[in-house]
């Protein structure tokens, strides 16, 4: 597989589960069982990704959980824990005009319409409400992803957002 493609982080593994080989699945993706669309699966092991095939899948109100094959013992099992699972970018659907993948937002450089650069998006952070951006410059600054109320614009190819927020906020 091509490691220098781009690619996008949708989940990571968490602990093994009982004792008839299962693993969760902790998925970054909205909602969660979306990652559950994906027919291969890749993981970033080695300092590389490599694909990954399941055999099971169970979907509970608390988890998802999967056996993957050729990882049979509890031990092997553990050796995923906090293994990231990925996709080829070009996997993902294609978004309307407008919207973004949260990956596409980090590391933009966040201003305000005065032309105060506060820094560059490290996270977004979920809230239930609305996403939140976490941008670190000369102090951490949480700014809220409404765009038309506090995002004002964003350049992908400037890599900017431009935002109605005070840096005395």
């Amino acid at each position: 597989m091509d490691n220098n493609a781009d690619w996008v982080v949708l989940g990571q593994f968490g602990r093994t589960h009982g004792i008839k080989g299962f693993i969760t699945v902790h998925s970054f993706t909205e909602p969660r069982e979306n990652i559950l669309r994906y027919n291969e699966w890749f993981v970033f092991l080695n300092n590389q990704w490599q694909t990954l095939a399941l055999s099971q899948i169970e979907v509970n109100d608390k988890h998802i959980l999967v056996k993957v094959e050729g990882y049979s013992e509890r031990e092997q099992i553990a050796e995923l824990t906090n293994i990231k699972i990925g996709v080829p970018g070009e996997q993902l659907p294609t978004l309307e005009t407008g919207e973004y993948y949260w990956h596409q937002l980090i590391g933009m450089q966040v201003i305000n319409q005065s032309g105060d650069v506060f820094g560059y998006v490290q996270e977004i952070i979920p809230t239930g409400a609305n996403d939140v951006l976490a941008v670190e410059g000369d102090r951490r600054y949480l700014i809220p992803y409404l765009p038309g109320r506090y995002v004002i614009s964003i350049d992908p190819e400037q890599r900017q957002i431009v935002v109605d927020w005070d840096k005395a906020f």
